[in-house]
């Protein structure tokens, strides 16, 4: 019987080391060089990871600003990455697939937040651009100065279009000219009401018309528009609910045969004819979905 010391070693560490030691070793590597080639990209001017974190970061304040929110782009894409790598590291010790949806939403759900609140501001612009053009007409008929007459709409006005107009005030007192000011107040809120309303605004002062009447017909006009959006968005939202509960009572179907009627939908799944006519069945239900989103769409 021959003695093999090298043998009786790796035997003794091998009885030493925890049962998840490799499995936990194994993770910490894998963690260890993605954070490494994470870091090289990062610190690399024109390396990819850098480039697109700076894409990143730039909108996310970008549309903070829009919002005139503190630009907070930067501790908003660490808090992201901290709290998806914790919550990664977490699942390798307690294997819990919610963490892994939660580590994937703390990647996914703040930009997308954001762009919901920047939507419904810009959607409070357009509910109030109507009343606005109705005060800066009224505005316009006591005085002949467009500025005081926007001083005098800020007063009575609220947010956000207040901000905007402070904004546009703010920029005029530095040294801004009006039509700069009211084009850069137009490209920084994005709102197509009140896009309509600064250039009725900057033609009728150019043109020398009078910028009260020419007010007052665009508020006309823009509260008609916003009636005609409101009629068209209750036909799309009867014709969406309709098409969702259709689709919804197919896929249930689809999901419910095999449960009542085993065997039913084998031929599709085991034949080559059942699968091309499954493919064709899928192919339609998408092309019907993408219709339905095309014809229901309230854009005027």
């Amino acid at each position: 019987m021959t003695h093999d010391p090298l043998g009786a070693v790796r035997s003794l560490v091998w009885i030493q080391l925890p049962s998840g030691f490799f499995k936990y070793s194994g993770l910490v590597a894998m963690a260890a060089g993605v954070g490494l080639a994470v870091w090289i990209s990062s610190t690399d001017p024109r390396g990819l990871a850098r480039r697109m974190a700076i894409a990143y970061v730039g909108r996310l304040d970008t549309d903070l600003k829009s919002m005139f929110k503190p630009a907070r782009g930067e501790q908003i894409a660490w808090l992201q990455i901290c709290g998806a790598l914790a919550l990664a590291a977490l699942y390798g010790f307690i294997n819990q697939g919610a963490l892994l949806v939660a580590s994937g939403l703390t990647l996914i759900l703040p930009p997308l937040l954001i762009k919901r609140a920047l939507y419904k501001r810009r959607a409070e612009l357009d509910n109030q651009a109507n009343s606005f053009a109705l005060a800066l007409a009224n505005a316009l008929k006591t005085t002949a100065s467009i500025g005081d007459a926007l001083w005098v709409t800020v007063s009575v006005s609220t947010n956000p279009v207040k901000e905007e107009l402070e904004t546009m005030l703010k920029q005029v007192r530095v040294g801004s000219t009006m039509e700069e000011a009211l084009l850069a107040m137009s490209l920084r809120a994005q709102s197509p009401a009140l896009d309509v309303l600064v250039s009725a605004l900057l033609i009728g002062r150019q043109t020398g018309g009078d910028l009260p009447r020419i007010l007052e017909g665009t508020s006309t006009s823009l509260r008609e528009i916003k009636r005609l959006e409101e009629m068209t968005e209750k036909v799309t939202y009867t014709a969406k609910q309709s098409y969702g509960i259709s689709a919804a009572l197919a896929i249930a179907t689809a999901w419910a045969l095999p449960y009542f009627m085993p065997g039913f939908l084998d031929p599709l799944r085991d034949t080559a004819k059942g699968q091309l006519v499954a493919a064709l069945c899928l192919l339609a239900m998408l092309t019907s979905a993408f219709m339905a989103y095309q014809f229901t769409r309230s854009d005027i």
